[in-house]
């Protein structure tokens, strides 16, 4: 079976899903690198690793909350990193991202 990487954002603000938010996925260790820059679709989701890409590791999410609310230097949250690990790379994991006006809170879904 092959593993996936997969988040979704919601809005609670806007009580809708964070259509087109910029993320930016890092793999932190081991060989740390960007990996990819993508916007979520229209429901707030996008699949970030999946196949052969899916490795064990220290990965980090950054999800541009503070673009995605219309100024960076307004809001309270600007970038929001998310840092995990991948233990097994043939499992299905998602990180959600449930965002508000003044925090977030996150955990890995299935």
């Amino acid at each position: 079976m092959a593993g996936r990487l997969t988040t979704h954002v919601l809005d609670t603000v806007r009580g809708t899903a964070a259509a087109f938010m910029a993320v930016r996925l890092h793999r932190i260790d081991p060989d740390p690198a960007l990996l990819l820059s993508v916007t979520l679709d229209a429901e707030g989701r996008a699949v970030l690793l999946a196949g052969e890409a899916m490795q064990p590791g220290i990965y980090e999410i950054v999800f541009a909350a503070g673009a995605y609310r219309g100024s960076a230097n307004r809001a309270f949250l600007g970038d929001i990193p998310v840092r995990f690990g991948i233990e097994t790379a043939d499992q299905h994991y998602h990180v959600p991202l449930i965002l508000s006006g003044f925090g977030y809170s996150t955990y890995r879904g299935g």
